[in-house]
């Protein structure tokens, strides 16, 4: 069950005036072949120091899950500054925690797996959720190509995550249909790949991830916007 979990937690100086990204709220639909939920996710803005959340709350038989991303995000530039999991299934409780300490410089994971990394000098180094809101402001910038580092949950070791713009496509969501454009990442250390389809109608808004390994495929899908 945790290892199809683990799947969903886990699924840049331009144009900055024109990279925006409004807060929103939908409810999204997660599938593979083992688990399946729904539930709302929101980005939230808040009035102290452009401080922000990104989250997702859901249920699903016999469970509940809540991921959440607080970070800072100023003149458009992400700082983030904790991500937190919460899974309960059954009688089972799984609570993680990384702690991005931007002052010492040091990021620390507790809960299934506890370490302590160095951040990088000079580096944002992003979560599974505010990665994707860097991902839109990269493709509203007309990037094609880039690269974004990210911890790995387990060990803590920062990789360097490599994305491109690889076509365009369409979805649809609430009986309206949305042109995109499909941002991959491909990391070959695990022989697997993401898909990222971008609604340039909804300011760019990440409305279905695709996740393919040798494990299934995975699916996150916009089924309705609020």
């Amino acid at each position: 069950m945790y290892k199809y979990l683990g799947l969903f937690f886990v699924l840049i100086s331009f144009d900055l005036a024109s990279q925006d990204i409004p807060d929103y709220k939908g409810e999204y639909a997660f599938t593979n072949s083992r688990v399946s939920m729904q539930g709302i996710r929101e980005l939230i803005s808040h009035e102290e120091n452009g401080k922000r959340t990104i989250q997702f709350n859901a249920k699903f038989p016999l469970g509940r899950i809540k991921i959440t991303s607080d970070f800072i995000e100023k003149n458009n530039l992400i700082t983030s500054t904790k991500y937190f999991v919460d899974v309960k299934w059954t009688l089972i409780s799984d609570k993680r925690t990384l702690n991005f300490d931007q002052s010492s410089g040091t990021l620390t994971s507790k809960g299934k797996f506890e370490w302590s990394q160095a951040l990088l000098e000079d580096e944002n180094i992003f979560d599974p959720l505010n990665v994707q809101i860097q991902i839109r402001k990269n493709v509203i910038a007309g990037l094609s190509k880039f690269s974004l580092m990210l911890p790995d949950l387990k060990t803590g070791a920062i990789e360097s995550n490599n994305y491109e713009v690889v076509g365009d496509g369409t979805f649809e969501v609430d009986a309206t249909i949305y042109s995109c454009i499909i941002v991959e990442r491909i990391r070959l250390q695990d022989d697997r790949t993401t898909r990222y389809f971008l609604a340039p109608d909804l300011d760019y808004l990440i409305i279905k991830v695709e996740d393919e390994d040798q494990d299934g495929d995975t699916m996150l899908e916009l089924k309705k916007l609020y």
